[in-house]
């Protein structure tokens, strides 16, 4: 394997193990309510809380950070992923648990906004979208082994093991991004204010941002409680629960796969499976409501293949619409997404504290199908590029 591939597996890794923790509380809903002394949306506030630390930090933080080495940027920011499990399996209440949160939640849009055009200026520009697929594996893998596994492990050895050891992956993906990885300079001066705003107005990224915030919104006010959609709709609980999260990880790297090979020659028809196929599945899931467990457990399952692609499909746009500062650019559409966390964490919590769960999942459809509509309507969608989507190492 040439070295630009070995560093794409590290940066993977790192991947992996961000999406394992940030949904940590998602496997653990259960052990942690239990552990922590209080109900399961209180715990889904986890999840919000981490992503509106991440919108209201990521576009300054990038902006300071921009002349830092990318590979230093990166190395920073997950080593703060092993600090705050550390602290999270340690927690003696409720409090600390939402600070241990806060730790990596600082760093978490950096290493977003980063991540993706570290990946491109591996393989170059034109390849963009594929670098991202692969570097993205490592979210599709989080779903597929990384939560899962942790839900068997919360089960079987406690939540405070588990964020252990999810802290010592952290800890060995920073590890293989020192050694793999070489040294990425940063841009040559901080950005100006007006390059910052220009980043934030940019129009060509308008329609990105706003496909980004519904579909992300419908996707998390369901999927932060899968667990609960499962034990109703397909009724399975414990190693049920954790079988049916594998298959949907299983199914999200096939999505992932197959989105990564089409996203560059096929950036519309791409984003059109993404947020059509998730209203189709949650379309079925409210039709067949709790009435037929295996039809509902088949829609929980291919419900991951489009999700599995969207981030590919969300950030090549935002690199294909990017002008001079990809990282920048990049800072604005991880707003967008972690708006869409905290908006549909807190929608499915306040509906799931109503007992009202299938009003989440019409609410997933509805974005589902605008988002839809803004992709078969937008040009930034349609494959054209912007001026640069990032550099090679060296460049």
């Amino acid at each position: 394997m040439r070295k630009s591939g070995v560093a794409l597996v590290a940066l993977s890794a790192a991947c992996f193990v961000s999406v394992t923790s940030e949904n940590l509380p998602v496997a653990l809903l259960s052990e942690l309510a239990t552990g922590l002394g209080v109900p399961e949306s209180d715990v889904g506030l986890l999840v919000t809380g981490y992503a509106v630390v991440v919108a209201i930090s990521v576009v300054p933080l990038v902006a300071l950070t921009s002349r830092w080495d990318r590979r230093t940027t990166a190395l920073v920011t997950v080593a703060a992923i092993a600090v705050s499990n550390v602290l999270l399996a340690v927690a003696p209440g409720y409090g600390v648990a939402v600070a241990a949160r806060l730790v990596s939640a600082v760093g978490h849009g950096v290493f977003w906004s980063v991540v993706a055009p570290m990946a491109a200026r591996l393989l170059g520009p034109q390849r963009a979208g594929r670098a991202t697929a692969v570097v993205f594996a490592g979210n599709s893998l989080a779903f597929l082994v990384g939560l899962p596994l942790s839900s068997w492990l919360g089960g079987t050895i406690g939540w405070r093991p588990t964020a252990l050891a999810v802290a010592g992956v952290a800890a060995l993906a920073a590890t293989a991004i020192r050694v793999t990885v070489d040294p990425m300079p940063g841009e040559p001066s901080t950005p100006r204010p007006s390059a910052v705003r220009r980043a934030v107005t940019d129009r060509s990224l308008v329609p990105v941002n706003l496909v980004t915030v519904l579909a992300v919104t419908g996707h998390f006010a369901v999927f932060t409680y899968i667990t609960v959609v499962i034990a109703s709709h397909v009724h399975l609980t414990g190693t049920g629960t954790s079988a049916l999260l594998l298959a949907h990880g299983a199914a999200g790297l096939v999505g992932l796969v197959l989105i990564g090979r089409w996203v560059d020659g096929r950036p519309r028809a791409t984003g059109l499976t993404v947020t059509a196929g998730l209203a189709a599945c949650m379309l079925v899931l409210l039709v067949v409501g709790t009435g037929s467990g295996a039809v509902a457990g088949a829609a929980v399952v291919l419900w991951a293949v489009p999700s599995g692609g969207l981030a590919v499909v969300l950030q090549a746009a935002v690199l294909r619409a990017a002008s001079d500062r990809p990282d920048l650019a990049s800072a604005v559409y991880v707003v967008a997404f972690q708006v869409g966390i905290a908006l549909g964490a807190w929608t499915g919590g306040v509906l799931l504290d109503l007992d009202a769960l299938p009003v989440a999942v019409a609410v997933a459809a509805t974005c589902g199908l605008v988002s839809a509509f803004i992709v078969h309507r937008s040009g930034a969608f349609a494959g054209r590029p912007g001026r640069r989507a990032g550099r090679k190492v060296g460049s």
